[in-house]
């Protein structure tokens, strides 16, 4: 499956994702303000959630071999 990263008007973020899935696709994740509740997300929430995505395209690349990731000796050792 292919990754493919778009920026859209908020207003239609709903309709487009509720297609990909239709087609069969999967929405990995989305910018929106709010999260399902319809409640802003908090800065600390956010920032976790650009660390996580950040963490994912990093592994993804090390999958396709553009990056080499640390051995578990050299992360212990950083602490």
């Amino acid at each position: 499956m292919t990754t493919l990263t778009i920026k859209i008007p908020a207003k239609v973020e709903k309709t487009l994702a509720d297609l990909i899935e239709q087609l069969g696709g999967k929405v990995i994740s989305s910018d929106s303000k709010a999260n399902s509740d319809g409640e802003k997300l908090s800065p600390k929430e956010k920032a976790f959630l650009k660390g996580f995505d950040e963490a994912i395209d990093y592994v993804n690349l090390h999958q396709q071999g553009k990056v080499k990731a640390k051995t578990i000796d050299q992360l212990l050792n950083e602490l």
